[in-house]
């Protein structure tokens, strides 16, 4: 793994369907936190419910879904 990797963490509803992309960078090796305010891309709150929060990172070699429940 490099020192410097492209790292993505996104929100899908469960239907698939982008919700917000809340990291998408150049970051170091390391522990990085990230937290989602429960808003799409353009801001706008969304429904309480269940969302999957995907990660990748590595060049694609690591990509992790995890289930997240919004509760409002």
């Amino acid at each position: 793994s490099a020192a410097s990797d492209v790292y993505k963490r996104q929100v899908y509803d469960v239907t698939g369907r982008s919700v917000r992309t809340l990291v998408s960078a150049n970051l170091n090796a390391g522990i990085h936190h990230v937290r989602w305010d429960g808003t799409d891309d353009a801001g706008r709150g969304v429904a309480s419910g269940i969302y999957l929060v995907r990660f990748v990172a590595d060049n694609g070699r690591v990509n992790q879904v995890q289930r997240a429940s919004l509760v409002r």
